[in-house]
């Protein structure tokens, strides 16, 4: 392999990468990206979002035909027109896979055990198309707990991402910031965690913070 050139290196563009319950604001939160968005939207969560009420730069995905739908995305997607592209939300399209995938089966109801397998290797390769583009890519998904276990073998549940292990891995290993969305119950204001602990999977390598309101989360300290 021929030796890294810093010099011609591109601008490192930025990976998000935002979880939390259905309804917390995740889609909402796109309103305060900069520049010219463009949303695939993986559960038509933008139609309550005045930001993207009348906008022409959303690829709904067909839930009928999910996978030829989302072929047909990156055959004609143009990622050097926009700021950044927000994929939302990625455990609906979990979904949406293994029900088209059932349908092969002689109820049309039930998955197979390779499936499961196949659509690990199919959703990385999609993740992976999506992350070469040079633009700015903001992912989303609802959030799930998940057991872990510390150094001393105790076990404790940590929120993250609801996605197949695999797959969650690949995604947040590959974004800046993974931070979970949770709003105060007393005062409604919503905010991000962004420093992980053994409850909450988090991380920010693009600055210090540890946490900010919503408004303030695609800002660099």
């Amino acid at each position: 392999m021929p030796a890294f050139k810093w010099n011609k290196n591109r601008t490192p563009k930025k990976r998000w990468f935002v979880y939390g319950v259905p309804g917390v604001g995740k889609t909402t939160l796109t309103k305060y990206l900069e520049g010219e968005s463009y949303m695939l939207s993986l559960d038509d969560s933008f139609h309550r979002i005045p930001e993207w009420q009348g906008s022409l730069n959303i690829w709904s995905i067909d839930p009928d035909k999910p996978i030829e739908d989302l072929y047909e995305f990156v055959e004609t997607f143009q990622p050097d027109k926009f700021n950044t592209l927000v994929i939302d939300n990625l455990s609906n399209l979990e979904k949406l896979w293994f029900v088209e995938k059932a349908k092969e089966s002689n109820n049309g109801l039930d998955n197979k055990l390779q499936h499961y397998k196949e659509y690990e290797n199919w959703v990385i390769r999609f993740l992976s198309k999506i992350l070469s583009y040079d633009i700015n890519i903001m992912f989303t998904s609802w959030e799930k707990q998940a057991p872990v276990t510390d150094a001393n073998g105790q076990q404790f549940q940590q929120y993250g991402p609801d996605l197949r292990p695999n797959v969650r891995d690949y995604v947040m290993g590959n974004c800046d910031v993974v931070a979970r969305l949770i709003q105060n119950p007393k005062t409604g204001v919503r905010g991000l965690i962004m420093q992980g602990d053994i409850g909450t999977y988090a991380k920010n390598r693009l600055d210090e913070r540890k946490g900010c309101k919503a408004d303030e989360f695609f800002e660099t300290a």
